[in-house]
C-alpha cells in the first residue's frame, strides 16, 4: 500500500510538470511564432499564457482529482482487507499457540506447557508438589476395546482428574496414559490429593455401553526436598510412580532418595555381574548332604558365589535377584550346572555314588529350551543323569501344563527332581501327588524352630509322613544342632544338610575335608 501511494505521488508530480509547466510554455511559443503575434502591451502575453495554462491544467486537475479519489477508495478497501487479514492472522496465532500448549485429545495443557509452568513456579515458589500419574492396565483396555475406545476412555479420565483435584492444583497430560498434577498447595496436602484421585478411580468408566475399571499408580515429588528444577522434579516423581506400580499399582509413593540410591547400587551391581560372568569371578561352593541314619556322605548341593574384586564375597541373596531381573540367571545357571557336573564327575573316580543337587531358578525352568540345556550339559560332562538332582521351588508348579511338560522332559533324561524350601510356598498338595518329584527339602525355618516350638515338630513330622507316603525322600536343610539331627532321623527324614555337618566350601576344601577315596562318617 505504501509503495502504491509513493508511485502515485511521483506520477502526479510528473503530470503537473508536463501539463502545467512544459506544455503551456511550448504551446504559447508555437502560437506566437505561427501567427506572428506581437503585442505592444505585455499583459496580453500574460493573458495568453494563463489561458493556455488553464486549457491544459483544468483537464489534468480534473483527472488527478478523480484519480486521487479512486486511489483513496482503493487504499481504503486495501486497509479494510488488511485489517481482516490481520484479524485472521491474530486468530490463527492464538489457535496455533493454544494447540502448541494443549493436548488435542483431552484439551488439557500438554507436556510442553508443563515444563513452562514448572520452570516459572519452581523459580518463584518455596513449596510445590508434583504428582505423576500412570493408569494401571490401560494397555489391556486399549488392546481389547480398540484405540478409538481407548481415546474416549482417556478423555473421561482427564475429566475425572479435573473433578478430583482441589483448587490450587492443575492437571496436564504428559502423554499416552500418563498425567501430571502440579499443586501449589502446601506439600503436606499432596498425599491427600493422591488419595482423592485413587478414590475417584474406584467408580467404573462407561465406554460404548461397557463398564471399564482401572486404577492408578502415583508418584509424588516435592520442591525443594526432591529437586529445584522441572526436569529433576518430574524425573523423581516418575521414579516414585514406578515404585508404586512395582508394588502392585492402585497406590502412591513419595520419592525416596534412599530407595534411589539402592536402585543405583543395584544397577552398578548388575553391570559388575555382567563383567563377573566374563572374567570368571563366579565360584561354586559345595555343601555336603548327609545320610542321617548312618552319618555318611550322600551328595553335594552346588551353590554359586561371587568373589567381587572390590566388595569381596557377595552372598547369593544379594546378587541372585539381580541376575533374575536382568536375565543373566540363565547364563549363570547353565555355567553352575556344567561346572558342578564337571567337578563332581572328577570325584567319581574316587567315589562313583556321589550325587549332585543344583538349584534351578524360575526363569531357567520357564525357558522352553531348559531340558535341552540339561541334556547338553550331561553329554558334555558325561555326568550320570541318575545322580543329578535339580531343585525347583513350589511356585514353579503353578502352571500345570507347562510345569508337567518340563518336568516330564527332564525326568526322561534320567534326572531327578526335588522341591526346595517345601512348606513356604503356595503349591497345591493335589498337584504334588501328580508330579513325578523324587525329593522334598524341608525348609530351614522349620528345622531351626523344632527344638524351641514343639508344634513345629508336628508340622515337620506331617511333611515327612506325607513325603514318604508319596514315595519321596526327605532332605532337611539348616541343621545346626545334634538335637535337630536326632529328631529328624527319628521322624523318618533320610537326609540332612547344615552347619552341623559343614558350611558350603570351595572344591579344594571339600577334597581336603572329605577323603573322597571312601565313604567316611563326618567328623
Amino acid at each position: 500500500m505504501e509503495l502504491t501511494t509513493q508511485r502515485f505521488k511521483y506520477k502526479r508530480l510528473f503530470l503537473l510538470i508536463i501539463f502545467v509547466v512544459l506544455l503551456p510554455i511550448i504551446c504559447e511559443e508555437l502560437l506566437i511564432q505561427f501567427y506572428h503575434l506581437d503585442f505592444k502591451n505585455k499583459i496580453w502575453y500574460n493573458l495568453l499564457g494563463t489561458s493556455i495554462m488553464l486549457l491544459f491544467s483544468i483537464p489534468i486537475f480534473i483527472y488527478l482529482i478523480q484519480k486521487t479519489e479512486r486511489t483513496a477508495s482503493s487504499l481504503q478497501k486495501q486497509l479494510i482487507e488488511n485489517d481482516k487479514i490481520h484479524q485472521k492472522l491474530t486468530l490463527s496465532n492464538i489457535e496455533l499457540d493454544y494447540n502448541a500448549n494443549h493436548d488435542f485429545l483431552t484439551g488439557l495443557q500438554n507436556r510442553y506447557r508443563l515444563f513452562q509452568v514448572l520452570d516459572k513456579m519452581a523459580a518463584k515458589r518455596s513449596e510445590l508438589a508434583i504428582l505423576f500419574i500412570d493408569l494401571d492396565r490401560f494397555k489391556s483396555i486399549n488392546d481389547t476395546m480398540g484405540h478409538l475406545s481407548g481415546d474416549i476412555f482417556i478423555k473421561m479420565v482427564s475429566i475425572r482428574l479435573k473433578q478430583a483435584i482441589p483448587m490450587g492444583a492443575q492437571v496436564f497430560r504428559h502423554g499416552g496414559d500418563e498425567f501430571v498434577i502440579v499443586s501449589e498447595l502446601p506439600n503436606s496436602r499432596a498425599v491427600e490429593i493422591a488419595e482423592q484421585i485413587l478414590n475417584a478411580f474406584k467408580e467404573p468408566f462407561e465406554v460404548n455401553n461397557t463398564l471399564l475399571y482401572t486404577s492408578a499408580s502415583i508418584g509424588i515429588s516435592h520442591l525443594p526436598e526432591h529437586g529445584s528444577d522441572s526436569v529433576t522434579l518430574l524425573k523423581n516423581a516418575d521414579r516414585a510412580m514406578y515404585r508404586a506400580k512395582e508394588a502392585g499399582g492402585n497406590s502412591y509413593k513419595v520419592f525416596s532418595q534412599l530407595a534411589e540410591d539402592d536402585d543405583q547400587k543395584q544397577l552398578i551391581l548388575e553391570n559388575d555381574l555382567r563383567n563377573a560372568c566374563e572374567t570368571e569371578q563366579l565360584l561354586v561352593h559345595y555343601q555336603p548332604v548327609i545320610d542321617l541314619s548312618t552319618g555318611r556322605l550322600k551328595s553335594f548341593e552346588a551353590l554359586v558365589r561371587w568373589k567381587h574384586p572390590d566388595l569381596g564375597l557377595i552372598p547369593p541373596g544379594d546378587f541372585i535377584p539381580v541376575a533374575e531381573r536382568s536375565g543373566l540367571i540363565n547364563e549363570i545357571g547353565t555355567w553352575v550346572l556344567e561346572s558342578a557336573c564337571e567337578q563332581v564327575k572328577q570325584w567319581h573316580y574316587l567315589n562313583d555314588t556321589l550325587g549332585l543337587a543344583v538349584n534351578v531358578s524360575i526363569r531357567q525352568f520357564r525357558n522352553p529350551q531348559f531340558p535341552s540345556v540339561v541334556r547338553d550339559v550331561l553329554e558334555i560332562t558325561q555326568f550320570p543323569p541318575h545322580l543329578l538332582i535339580l531343585e525347583i521351588t513350589e511356585s514353579m508348579m503353578q502352571d500345570d501344563y507347562e510345569s508337567v511338560r518340563i518336568i516330564e522332559e527332564i525326568r526322561a533324561l534320567g534326572v531327578k527332581l526335588a522341591i526346595d524350601d517345601f512348606g513356604t510356598g503356595y503349591s497345591s498338595l493335589s498337584k504334588l501327588g501328580f508330579l513325578p518329584i523324587d525329593y522334598l527339602k524341608i525348609d530351614r525355618s522349620f528345622t531351626m524352630e523344632m527344638l524351641t516350638h514343639p508344634p513345629i515338630q508336628s508340622i515337620v513330622q506331617t511333611i515327612i509322613d506325607m513325603g514318604r507316603n508319596l514315595d519321596m525322600e526327605l532332605i532337611a536343610e539348616g541343621i545346626e544342632e545334634e538335637g535337630q539331627s536326632s529328631i529328624l532321623a527319628e521322624c523318618g527324614c533320610q537326609f540332612g544338610q547344615g552347619y552341623l555337618f559343614s558350611k558350603p566350601l570351595p572344591a579344594e576344601e571339600i577334597e581336603t575335608a572329605y577323603c573322597l577315596s571312601s565313604l567316611l562318617k563326618v567328623n
